[in-house]
Order: C-alpha cells, then sequence, then structure tokens
C-alpha cells in the first residue's frame, strides 16, 4: 500500500511542480527581459538576435533559482489536494502515521532536488559563461575584469602576481605587478608591465612596457625600464580566465579547487568556501521543503481554509526563505558568517519551523 501510495504521491507531485516550475521561469524570464533588455540592446548595437541569446542563455540560471521555490509550492498543494480528497485520512485510517505520508514524497522531492543540483552544477555553469563571453552577464558590478579595486592576485612559486584586468579569455593580462621574492620571502625584484600576452607556441608570456625594480638589502634601488621582456611562468590563460569567472559559472570540481588551494586571489577563500557548502546544499533545501509544507497543507484541513490561502502561505513563506538565504549568503560572501552557517541556515531554519508546526499539528 505504501507503495502505491508513493507512486501516486510521485504523480501527483510533479504534475504541480512542473506546472508551476514552467509558469514561474517564464514569467521571471519576462521580468528579466524587462529589467535587462535595454542594457542587452545597447551591449549589442539594438540587435535581435543578441537579445534572443540572452534569454535563451538566462533560462538555466532563473530556472535552477526557483526549483526550491517549485518544489515548496508544488509540496503545499499536492498534500493539499490529498487532505482535500480525505486520500490522506484513508492512508492513516490504514494504520500508517503520517510521517510515511512525507515518506511517500521523498523520492519525489528527492528527484527534485536532484534536478536541482543537476542544473545548478552543470548547465547552469556554460549558459553563464555564454553570456560573459558575449559581454551580456547582468551582474556586471561583480566581474573582476573591470580593473577598478578588484585587482587580480595569484601566486606562482616566489613570484606574487598582480593584475588589473584580464581579457581575450586570459590570454591577455592589462597592468601586471610581478613581484619576485627570495628564499626568506623578502621582495628582490618587481618588474610592472603594461600588459601580457600569452606565447601560445613558446608557452611564455610576452611583456610589454616593463619598469624593473631590483631591491638591494644594503643599497639603492634601481629601476631599469625595457620595451619588451619575457616572463616564464606555469602560469598559463586557463588560470586568469577561471578567477575572473563567477562562482555561479564554476562546476563544484573547480570550486574545490579554488577552496583547496592557497594559491589563488581575486576573492578570498571563504568566499569560495561558502559557494562550496552553498552547491553542496542545493539538493538538501529542496527535500527539506517537503517538512515546511506538510505542515501548512495540514493546517488548512483543520481550519477550513481555502486552497487560495494555502497558496498565500506558500508565497509568503518561500519569499521569507529566499530573502533569508540571500542575506545570509551574502554576510558569508563578506566573511562574517562562517560558509557552512551560511549555506545551511536557511534550509535547516525553515526545516525546523515546518518540524515543530508538525509536531504541534500531530500531538507528538
Amino acid at each position: 500500500m505504501i507503495s502505491t501510495f508513493a507512486k501516486y504521491a510521485l504523480r501527483t507531485f510533479f504534475w504541480h511542480f512542473f506546472l508551476l516550475w514552467m509558469s514561474f521561469t517564464a514569467l521571471l524570464q519576462l521580468f528579466d527581459l524587462l529589467n535587462n533588455g535595454d542594457d542587452v540592446l545597447k551591449q549589442s548595437g539594438g540587435g535581435l538576435r543578441e537579445l534572443m541569446e540572452y534569454a535563451f542563455w538566462r533560462v538555466p540560471e532563473l530556472a535552477a533559482f526557483l526549483i526550491p521555490f517549485s518544489v515548496l509550492l508544488g509540496a503545499l498543494l499536492s498534500l493539499g489536494k490529498l487532505e482535500r480528497n480525505n486520500e490522506i485520512l484513508a492512508f492513516k485510517a490504514a494504520g500508517a502515521p503520517y510521517y510515511l505520508v512525507l515518506a511517500s514524497f521523498l523520492p519525489a522531492v528527492g528527484l527534485a532536488g536532484l534536478l536541482h543540483f543537476a542544473i545548478a552544477d552543470q548547465i547552469v555553469p556554460y549558459s553563464v559563461a555564454k553570456l560573459i563571453s558575449a559581454n551580456l552577464y547582468p551582474d556586471k558590478n561583480s566581474k573582476s575584469t573591470d580593473g577598478a579595486n578588484n585587482n587580480i592576485w595569484i601566486q606562482d612559486g616566489m613570484t606574487v602576481v598582480e593584475v588589473e584586468s584580464v581579457s581575450h579569455k586570459g590570454s591577455i593580462l592589462h597592468g601586471v605587478m610581478l613581484y619576485q621574492r627570495g628564499n626568506d620571502g623578502n621582495l628582490q625584484l618587481l618588474d610592472k608591465a603594461a600588459t601580457a600576452v600569452f606565447d601560445v607556441k613558446q608557452k611564455i608570456w610576452d611583456l610589454n612596457n616593463v619598469w624593473r625594480t631590483k631591491v638591494f638589502p644594503d643599497q639603492a634601488a634601481q629601476t631599469t625600464h625595457f620595451d619588451k621582456a619575457t616572463w616564464q611562468s606555469r602560469l598559463t590563460p586557463a588560470e586568469f580566465s577561471n578567477l575572473v569567472e563567477q562562482p555561479q559559472a564554476m562546476q563544484l570540481s573547480k570550486i574545490w579547487r579554488f577552496v583547496s588551494t592557497d594559491q589563488i586571489g581575486v576573492r578570498p577563500t571563504y568566499f569560495y568556501e561558502t559557494w562550496l557548502q552553498k552547491r553542496i546544499a542545493l539538493p538538501v533545501a529542496s527535500i527539506l521543503m517537503i517538512l515546511l509544507a506538510a505542515p501548512v497543507a495540514q493546517s488548512l484541513q483543520r481550519r477550513d481554509r481555502s486552497m487560495a490561502a494555502g497558496i498565500a502561505i506558500g508565497f509568503l513563506l518561500g519569499f521569507l526563505y529566499f530573502i533569508t538565504d540571500g542575506l545570509v549568503m551574502s554576510l558569508g560572501e563578506t566573511g562574517a558568517v562562517p560558509p557552512f552557517f551560511a549555506a545551511w541556515l536557511p534550509p535547516l531554519l525553515f526545516a525546523s519551523i515546518g518540524g515543530v508546526m508538525l509536531i504541534r499539528l500531530e500531538g507528538y
């Protein structure tokens, strides 16, 4: 009986989930185009093709953003329907407790959670990278290619590299500073170059308009100018291209590489740790939504409220969840709260609220 009920719950949930998910994604896509369409047209010179390209590649990120909200409302509508048709009452009359009803929904919300993770970790990075490469990504303020108080720092052996901005997928660096240190950690040589261009054949960097300063411990520093110079480095354009990527454009494995090494810059390690924890928490957040929807759906039946009231409550809960998630995530990115706390607090907090409400309603 439980297996049959689980199949029925799976079918009921996914019907509501996909309907809500597609509808909200289309609506948010419309709002996004109204908000950013003018900027896209200005960037592309008024081309309709670029506007359609922007709309197409924005869909995965918007869809991934709305999955937890759609899971919440889908679970709420599904449980509300079962309550209204007395199907849950019949299930409980057969001797099954209410938590088995929720357990029957776990495969459904679990699949939704895996779908969320797959889209966020595999499809969204590709789509965001496409938008960034076309200079159409709307989050321009967080780009690290503008050279405005957001320089790139990276370490290559005993050399610390500072770059103002990156172009041509990392093959051209602007405003390059090379700080070469000795074994004692003291600065020995400073190269300041206007640009650095990667030579694909020679696998070296060509420096242009170079000012080289040699630092001596017991005498004044000496500065020499060169029109051209070379920089032997293990760093390739790929490293610099990765550094200017948005966290949304990185897969879990790439974010892990940023976290597990101390030789990267642009943003502190805790920034990437926060996004790493957030990516791991994505499927769990969707699964925990069932604990938030269950007591709301059950209270509607007991208080004889309409389904419209349940939808309104679901919208309110989803809105509060996104506000909390965005606020705590911002605190985690700035280092104000630990990364684990920033990523896991919203789903665990709202799941706890739902669990307490459910316990009170069931009288355990």
